[in-house]
């Protein structure tokens, strides 16, 4: 079971919005970027140089850019997904799962992180590109990180 070897995260998008349904006023948040799992291809010279290997992923992670999500406000949150292979080194590649879900902080449960599950199977060097999309109420994100000492 393997975490990926680099996570490049691309700047985070916040916006206020309001439902069409109901008028309710929320906060939506985009997280996108990469993860490599083994170190990415050399591509300096006229040659593409891949240290190949194999690995399963299935250690899930917390988005180093999550902002941080009381956890009495996740019951009204909406978490969506994506995921896609951005570059490979072969096609011998299995992304069987993948899921986005606000997780309780492992050092103070009243704070939630976007926590990354993967499911996969994959010859390294391999790159996925994420987004995930979080819409809550908008004072469930918390001002300042209560896990801060």
């Amino acid at each position: 079971m393997t975490s990926p070897t680099s996570i490049s995260p691309q700047p985070r998008i916040d916006t206020l919005v309001t439902s069409a349904v109901n008028g309710a006023q929320g906060r939506r948040t985009e997280y996108s970027g990469v993860l490599w799992y083994g170190e990415p291809p050399d591509v300096s010279g006229m040659l593409v140089v891949n240290r190949m290997g194999t690995t399963r992923a299935e250690t899930p992670f917390f988005l180093p850019d999550s902002l941080p999500y009381s956890a009495d406000a996740t019951g009204h949150a909406l978490v969506a997904c994506s995921v896609a292979i951005a570059s490979a080194a072969s096609e011998d590649h299995q992304l069987v799962h993948h899921a986005a879900v606000l997780a309780p902080d492992p050092r103070n449960s009243a704070v939630c992180w976007v926590q990354l599950q993967l499911l996969g199977f994959f010859r390294t060097p391999i790159a996925v590109s994420y987004r995930v999309d979080v819409l809550v109420p908008p004072d469930a994100v918390l001002t300042s990180d209560p896990t801060a000492g």
